[in-house]
This record gives structure tokens, sequence and C-alpha cells, in this order.
């Protein structure tokens, strides 16, 4: 399959569920404290959006050793899935979210684990397709400084919360009621 096929979106959206079930599972199975840098370590939001990020990055890798022969402007395919990198773990956020807007109960356990892998794939489809409108696109120098600072600060932020457990912010929990 090339790289511009059209549906190659839906493939890549495939891969990207697999990869990100793997990712979410390897530190259950290798619990090593390197794993946990990219893995999820428990079942928080922030957890998965850190899943979801790394799963991007590591995508990004795969394709851009696939189709190296084959990607025609490297800065702007670097840029526009970096774009998708940084963007991930909001849109996974916001899918995931409508379940509880549509569906204000407790879910049984299959009804969830369909529903979460269902929001995994159209995640990974919906910033495939946002990317297919990015990739080309002649990003800013300002705007790539930007998306590498943003970057950088996601790799800091997941490592930290890794290691010194999620910070006291609850995005759901005011702050002026006890």
């Amino acid at each position: 399959m090339e790289y511009d096929d059209k549906n190659y979106i839906f493939v890549r959206s495939g891969l990207y569920l697999v990869l990100f079930v793997l990712l979410h599972y390897l530190f259950h199975w290798f619990p090593y404290p390197f794993i946990s840098l990219f893995s999820g370590i428990d079942e928080s939001v922030y957890q998965h959006m850190k899943i979801a990020f790394y799963t991007y990055l590591i995508l990004t890798g795969i394709e851009l050793i696939l189709f190296r022969n084959k990607i025609t402007e490297p800065k702007k395919f670097i840029y526009s899935h970096l774009f998708s990198i940084v963007l991930i773990p909001l849109i996974t956020l916001v899918l995931f979210l409508m379940g509880a807007v549509v569906y204000d109960a407790e879910r049984s356990k299959v009804v969830e684990i369909i529903y979460a892998l269902t929001i995994t794939y159209i995640s990974g489809l919906s910033v495939s397709l946002i990317e297919q409108e990015f990739k080309e696109l002649e990003f800013s120098k300002r705007f790539k400084v930007f998306l590498l600072i943003i970057a950088v600060i996601m790799v800091i932020e997941f490592t930290v919360f890794t290691f010194r457990g999620n910070p006291w912010h609850d995005v759901f929990l005011n702050p002026y009621e006890s």
C-alpha cells in the first residue's frame, strides 16, 4: 500500500489501534521503569493521553522507515505528523468524553472495552484526516518551534507524572468546593 493511497488512513488507524493496545498493556506485561515512560501505568485518563501521544510518535517513526523513499518533502511530513502527535491526546479525550454525554451511567466492562477500542480507532482516523489536510502546508518557523516546544513539554510532563504521580489537578474538580 502506498503512503498517499486514500484508503491508507483506514489501515493506518487500525495500526494505530493495535499499537495503542500494545502500549496500553506493555507495562503490565513487563513492569520495568523504562517501559513505564511510554506505556500506561494505570487506567487514568492522563495515562491514556500519554499512550496516544507515544503511539502516534511510534507510528510516525514506522512510517518514516517504511515510506522513506516515497516521502517527497520530509520536513512537511515530519511537521504535519508532529502536529498530529501533539493533537491526538486532546482528540482522544474529547471523543472519549462523548460516551458520558450520550450514556451517563456506568457501562458493563464489555461495552466499555468496545467503546474504548472504537474511540481509539476513530481518534487515529480523525487525526489522520487532519494530517492529510496539513501535509501540504508549509508551516512557519515560529509554528515549527512552537510544535517542538509543546512536544518536549508533553514528554517532560508525561515522564514526571509517570514517576511522581498525577498532579493535584483534576479536570472535573471545582477547586473552590471541598
